[in-house]
């Protein structure tokens, strides 16, 4: 299931340069092609595709999505329909049944390691569905090459009912424009242990609200557990970029053209603090180069912080209903007023040759009704991307006393303090592997935190270079 550059610097303008400095060569083609006619007035241009694409999905018009829809549309996700077919057939009918004469086909792609290329592919052969759920890098990688709708020109106003952090800074086409509308996410909180903190001696009610508090008490546990348990998970791999970003590091310059993380005092920091609790103890050896989920390890008992994705505390209720009871919930740590998001976004390709329908079910997915109806799916740990819905009283009326209570209410707390941050889009595939393959090697001693991060860079800056050349 569906996750900043400094946020001293971050603005909207800067992250659509990032967006097409860093992934305008992404091997998606495109924007060259005279295919399907005229820009529009957004500035989304032709894309370079295989088939011809409607004059109205271009041009300067506004697309009428309230009347008169019918016809067929296909709808795809990714990874859904098994723990979540239930609610997504029955929000499939409500709008067939609102619209006679309207067929949504629901198409469900198993979770892959090639997805997106498979995006790709689909996208230049003009086989995409019409409307689809992806990740945020999947979005502005098809943006870059002009092959989503431009939301702006054709459904002005549609962004008006999402996180104001997060919709004026979700602009992934080349001109600053909106290709894709926000839909779930989960915010970052703090799980933990109760019991071991007391073990450990710690004040249970007093949790971490930064990483230096966290740092200060993974020594403590460290110092008292002596190996019989631990503080925190080695591997990073689910965490680093949300930390570096939520603490304010500067991971990308003022320009966005290159990584700059290694120079910034805070991510120099952490690495360093990292290492001194894995060789205090605080850190289970295996877990740094091992699987990012510490779920197993706080299942059995040896873990006092687990993990920060708040439908960890399902896993634990199922899997280990004696330590539910003792686990707690904090807000993430963080310093300043804004939390990264990182949640996926649904978009309408722009070759539909139904762009009226695809609008609408869009649009209709997205409503804050809708949001907050699959928030409170019982399958389901995640959070509305609309303010709106978290007026609810399933997310202001809570029972503290339970975990997975006290987590909505904890990070429906955050959600309002959402923004979007363009270095998260780019810190993915190669470049993700190589800073943490240059954490992990810090962290056990294999190289000093520093070297390993300026190293890091360097492979960073120059992956980013290639996919512009």
């Amino acid at each position: 299931m569906a996750t900043t550059i400094s946020r001293r610097t971050l603005t909207a303008g800067l992250t659509g340069t990032v967006l097409t400095a860093g992934l305008a060569g992404c091997g998606l083609g495109g924007g060259s092609g005279d295919q399907g006619g005229s820009s529009g007035s957004g500035g989304s241009g032709a894309p370079g595709v295989e088939c011809e694409v409607p004059e109205e999905n271009l041009d300067d018009s506004e697309i009428d999505r309230a009347s008169g829809l019918e016809g067929e549309i296909r709808f795809a996700t990714q990874n859904l329909k098994t723990d979540f077919g239930e609610f997504f057939t029955g929000l499939i009918s409500s709008f067939e049944e609102a619209n006679p004469g309207v067929t949504i086909t629901w198409e469900d792609t198993p979770q892959a390691d090639d997805f997106d290329s498979r995006m790709v592919t689909d996208a230049q052969t003009c086989v995409m569905a019409d409307v689809i759920n992806v990740p945020g890098p999947t979005i502005a990688a098809l943006s870059q090459a002009n092959l989503l709708m431009d939301l702006d020109t054709k459904a002005p106003g549609i962004g008006e009912r999402f996180i104001p952090g997060v919709w004026e800074a979700s602009v992934f086409g080349k001109d600053r424009i909106h290709t894709a509308l926000p839909w779930y996410w989960s915010p970052s909180v703090i799980t933990y242990n109760r019991d071991l903190m007391e073990k450990a001696g710690l004040d249970p009610d007093a949790p971490p609200t930064t990483f230096e508090e966290q740092y200060e008490m993974a020594m403590e546990i460290a110092d008292v557990a002596g190996g019989d348990y631990f503080a925190i998970w080695g591997n990073t791999e689910w965490s680093f970029v949300d930390t570096w970003l939520n603490h304010g590091a500067q991971v990308l310059d003022e320009a966005g053209e290159n990584f700059v993380f290694a120079d910034d005092p805070f991510v120099v920091d952490w690495l360093t603090k990292l290492r001194e609790v894995y060789e205090a103890g605080g850190i289970p050896k295996d877990s740094v180069t091992g699987a990012p989920n510490p779920g197993q390890q706080y299942n059995e008992g040896t873990l006092v912080f687990g993990t920060q994705n708040a439908s960890f505390l399902r896993n634990v209720k199922n899997n280990a209903p004696d330590l539910y009871p003792v686990t707690d919930v904090s807000a993430p740590l963080h310093t300043g007023d804004s939390i990264s998001y990182s949640g996926q976004y649904v978009a309408v390709s722009v070759t539909t040759q139904n762009a009226p329908l695809a609008l609408a079910w869009a649009d209709y997915v997205t409503t804050a009704e809708n949001q907050l109806a699959w928030s409170k799916d019982p399958g389901v740990v995640i959070f509305p991307a609309t303010p709106e819905s978290l007026d609810d009283p399933f997310f202001t009326e809570q029972d503290e006393s339970d975990p997975l209570g006290k987590a909505r209410l904890v990070a429906a707390e955050q959600v309002p303090m959402a923004a979007v941050n363009a270095a998260s889009f780019l810190i993915t595939g190669q470049i993700q592997t190589a800073i943490l393959e240059a954490i992990q090697l810090a962290i056990t001693g294999g190289s000093d935190p520093q070297e390993a991060l300026s190293s890091a860079q360097e492979t960073a800056n120059s992956l980013l270079e290639k996919t512009r050349s």
